[in-house]
């Protein structure tokens, strides 16, 4: 009998500090992003999460809004060469 060894194994069940900060910071960009209602670009958006109290920088701020599109959280509407706005995608619920 030939025992098979899975590829790969996780370490820890249990979320660490630093994956529930990420998850907590990107659940204030979905909110904030689901709250104004209308499509922004990614700057207008930085400056209104600036408003509300947050320290993050704008390369942080536009690298968890690239992951977020990439997950499908985020839609990303592209207008001209360079001009990009963002909403919630349309069949978003935030819990």
């Amino acid at each position: 009998m030939m025992k098979i060894i899975p590829q790969y194994r996780s370490s820890k069940s249990r979320i660490t500090n630093q994956q529930e900060n990420w998850n907590r910071i990107n659940t204030q960009i979905l909110e904030y992003i689901k709250s104004i209602n209308e499509a922004k670009d990614a700057e207008t958006l930085w400056f209104g999460m600036k408003d509300q109290g947050s320290n993050m920088s704008i390369s942080s701020f536009n690298t968890r809004l690239k992951k977020l599109v990439g997950a499908g959280l985020i839609e990303k509407i592209s207008l001209n060469y360079n001009k990009h706005f963002y909403r919630t995608a349309p069949n978003l619920i935030i819990l």
